[in-house]
């Protein structure tokens, strides 16, 4: 839940725009107090609960989802303008490697409440099946949008990943940056890499650290 509060201060702390805070836990005691709980539909294993979002009781309105392992660095109120303008049913940025050969990416998604709803349905009437599948629920689920806006293509500083854009690899290796591009607004800590591994680097430290 840490994670959680970190996410959720950063963006309120940055924003100008009036938004409502929301977060799909079972530990509802543990949220800063202006963000609003929504008790799981459907409890799965974990990137599988990320479906939950596509449940039809969703609060009714747009819909702004982040990763919590993902680092706000800086105000992107004009990209989600943007998005809130565009036509597509979801929103996303790429995947850095395009997973099992899917562009689309989970970890920043942005779509109206319940236009996804056969989604959910899909996942809670095959979970058995579709549980353990490889690629996760970002794999399961791109194929199944038919209309999506990659907001890199636009906004190629919105989100970075950090293992695959800001590292450079070196076989197994990887250097890790101490300065980094300051128009990034989105860092993205996906995998293995989490941003409590790298609290000491410097623009981690100045927009992680807030509790």
């Amino acid at each position: 839940m840490l994670y959680a509060q970190k996410l959720h201060k950063q963006f309120n702390k940055l924003t100008k725009l009036k938004i409502h805070h929301y977060c799909i836990t079972d530990r509802p005691d543990e949220l800063p107090k202006f963000v609003t709980a929504i008790k799981p539909y459907k409890k799965s294993n974990g990137w599988w609960n990320k479906i939950n979002l596509f449940n039809p009781e969703i609060p009714r309105g747009n819909v702004l989802y982040l990763d919590l392992d993902v680092v706000i660095l800086n105000n992107f109120d004009e990209e989600i303008q943007f998005m809130q303008k565009r036509e597509e049913l979801m929103c996303c940025v790429s995947d850095a490697i395009e997973w099992m050969g899917v562009k689309f990416s989970s970890s920043l998604m942005f779509f109206k409440s319940g236009v996804h709803s056969k989604i959910f349905e899909n996942f809670v009437k095959n979970e058995s099946l579709i549980n353990n599948r490889e690629g996760g629920d970002q794999v399961w689920t791109g194929p199944q949008l038919s209309s999506i806006c990659y907001m890199d293509e636009y906004f190629p500083n919105l989100k970075k990943n950090f293992k695959f854009h800001l590292a450079k690899r070196e076989g197994k290796k990887y250097t890790v940056p101490m300065i980094i591009d300051e128009k990034i607004k989105l860092i993205d800590f996906g995998g293995k890499t989490k941003p409590h591994q790298f609290e000491k680097l410097p623009y981690i430290k100045k927009n992680w650290h807030l509790i």
